[in-house]
């Protein structure tokens, strides 16, 4: 009987621990990107349930302030893509790959490149 009894709770442990409601997989949640490169710089912003994000932040490069808009998404895959938004036109890329922790890759903006690295906060 005992041994029955702690059968029953091994399954039960089992099942529960790899149930969603306890272990959720997902991008969803709050970041933070850094650049490095010709532009140092960071970015905090959330991914979606859908897994995209559109974020803005003042950027200062050259002694000069822009309105930065990032807008992308994450496949289930993990691969981010994004197109980065600035004097109202698309001036840039940023490509790379995330896991549900953190991510890197690269991004191109006309005349200033670089890498990036994202952690999930």
């Amino acid at each position: 009987m005992k041994v029955r009894i702690i059968f029953i709770n091994l399954i039960c442990i089992a099942l529960l621990s790899s149930c969603s409601l306890f272990h959720k997989e997902s991008f969803e949640g709050k970041w933070e990107l850094k650049f490095s490169g010709d532009l140092q710089e960071v970015f905090e912003f959330d991914i979606s349930e859908n897994n995209d994000f559109s974020f803005t932040k003042d950027v200062y490069f050259q002694g000069n302030s822009y309105g930065v808009t990032i807008i992308g998404n994450v496949t289930k895959e993990g691969v981010l893509q994004a197109d980065l938004i600035a004097i109202s036109q698309k001036m840039g890329i940023i490509e790379g790959t995330l896991n549900y922790e953190n991510g890197s890759g690269k991004w191109d903006a006309s005349y200033v490149r670089g890498n990036w690295t994202a952690v999930k906060k």
